[in-house]
């Protein structure tokens, strides 16, 4: 349904090895915690740091390979929503007793980062929390977890949400956001993903053969999706509240675009935590 956009011949990926670590994390001293129920940006803010700030190595690697976009930056990447265990809501915050928490973090790239993500991230800490209170959390552990080969999967693919997928309509004057049982989700949900792939034609190896059966490209909600609304920038004049979905889908796509979907997230915004899936 999207070939007559990319008539043009796109090189194929090159041999990108999918990158994805689990990161355990500890809050010292004694629950409950109070953490902010909009903790996205802050977390987005931390990797960000992470990333561009912490190893000059590790810029100047992202540099020469390319994997700056055009204002210097560095976002191919997505993160779950971090699981802090049972919770009780509090206004804008959850209450938390337990003093451990799991994050799921997935880059679009070669497997040599590898050394890089773990020596930046091994044993830091930030504070999470408003003007309210702030906690502070520590990495405990931080291991590089398997993924899938999609290769061996017939290009057809089960997801569940980890964190919620954004999409955009932008048709009119506002802004809506697509639900996954609307109309046209589907063709907003590829037309995003085979733009990522447009964009990340600097890392692939010259093939004409471009991708394949693009015509026969499948989207498949398999579940019932649940609203979820964040609100992001809550510290600057450009603050705002956008709506994402958590659901189970199937889809059936080349592998090409399989792989971008996991690693750097499916849909919008996914520098700042959405559009994380696992593989059901």
């Amino acid at each position: 349904m999207f070939k007559s956009a990319f008539k043009q011949k796109i090189n194929k990926l090159s041999l990108l090895f999918i990158m994805r670590f689990k990161i355990d994390f500890k809050l010292p001293g004694e629950g409950p915690y109070s953490i902010p129920l909009n903790y996205q940006r802050e977390i987005s803010s931390w990797i960000y740091k992470m990333l561009h700030f912490q190893n000059q190595d590790f810029k100047n690697w992202l540099t020469e390979n390319k994997y700056l976009d055009n204002n210097g930056e560095y976002k191919l990447y997505t993160f779950s929503d971090v699981d802090f265990g049972p919770a009780k809501l509090q206004g804008e915050r959850m209450i938390i007793k337990n003093n451990q928490a799991v994050l799921y973090l997935s880059f679009y790239a070669p497997k040599e980062i590898t050394s890089f993500i773990i020596s930046i991230f091994k044993e830091q800490e930030f504070k999470i929390g408003d003007s309210t209170g702030k906690t502070t959390i520590k990495i405990e552990d931080l291991s590089e977890i398997a993924v899938p080969d999609f290769s061996k999967l017939n290009n057809k693919v089960a997801f569940s949400c980890i964190s919620p997928i954004l999409i955009a309509d932008r048709g009119n004057s506002s802004e809506t956001f697509l639900s996954p049982d609307e109309k046209d989700f589907d063709k907003a949900f590829f037309k995003n993903l085979m733009f990522k792939y447009a964009n990340m034609v600097k890392h692939m190896k010259e093939n004409s053969g471009g991708l394949a059966n693009l015509s026969d490209l499948r989207f498949k909600l398999t579940g019932k999706p649940k609203t979820k609304i964040v609100k992001i920038k809550l510290d600057t004049p450009h603050h705002k509240a956008v709506k994402g979905y958590m659901f189970d889908f199937e889809i059936k796509a080349p592998v090409e675009l399989l792989k971008i979907g996991y690693d750097s997230g499916f849909g919008e915004l996914n520098d700042l935590g959405f559009g994380c899936c696992e593989v059901k």
